[in-house]
């Protein structure tokens, strides 16, 4: 396989940053870019880094062209003041991206959603990730990846204790007929899915949810 060129969005949070060591591990991948906020902190001869405004990709001067797309961005009710705020993050800045890397000529697209996500959903969250996959799906891509994880586990650099407080009740609930899609799932299982598929030559739009990813 000819070595590419990986964008990645989002790389300082819990799958992101996963993702992100592993591209740079990765055979397959010559150069790998992150669009940050923010330096990384890692130092590695493959990666770049373009310090980004996410509010600012349609007409970003310096985007940088590549084959695959990243997209592991998104934000927390925590960090967003209201649900115009949350939407900016988790369908504008994603949707952005992605029609900007086709522009620039990439041709997979590979977007963290959630599991659950249906557009029309009473779930806000859960509708606004159907929203942005239903949108993204009509991208003229080669191939778009959906990846769908239930409750995430992982170390993540910042505190979260109602995650944390979700994590330890599902550890004590038994997951088992219909539920057991709901198990939690740890970030490095999701990358390892994300990077399996990588390796492969589809042409169309695939969904992944937890499962599927955990005995990929």
């Amino acid at each position: 396989m000819d070595s590419k060129t990986a964008i990645i969005a989002g790389a300082s949070g819990l799958i992101g940053r996963s993702l992100t060591q592993q591209l740079l591990q990765s055979e397959s991948y010559g150069q790998v870019i992150a669009l940050v906020r923010k330096p990384l902190g890692i130092q590695h001869e493959k990666l770049s880094e373009i310090t980004t405004d996410f509010d600012a990709l349609e007409t970003m001067e310096a985007f940088p062209k590549g084959d695959d797309v990243f997209c592991c961005l998104g934000t927390t009710q925590a960090k967003s003041k209201d649900k115009e705020s949350y939407r900016k993050v988790d369908y504008h800045y994603c949707y952005n991206l992605a029609e900007r890397g086709l522009r620039e000529g990439a041709s997979r697209f590979f977007l963290i959603s959630s599991l659950g996500a249906k557009k029309g959903s009473r779930n806000f969250y859960l509708n606004l990730k159907g929203e942005l996959e239903h949108a993204i799906s009509f991208l003229n891509y080669r191939t778009i990846y959906i990846f769908r994880p239930s409750l995430l586990r992982g170390d993540r650099n910042e505190n979260r204790p109602g995650e944390k407080f979700a994590q330890f009740i599902t550890r004590i609930i038994p997951f088992i007929g219909p539920w057991k899609k709901y198990r939690p799932i740890h970030a490095d299982k999701v990358v390892d899915a994300m990077l399996k598929v990588a390796r492969q030559e589809d042409k169309g739009c695939y969904f992944y949810e937890s499962e599927i990813m955990r005995k990929m």
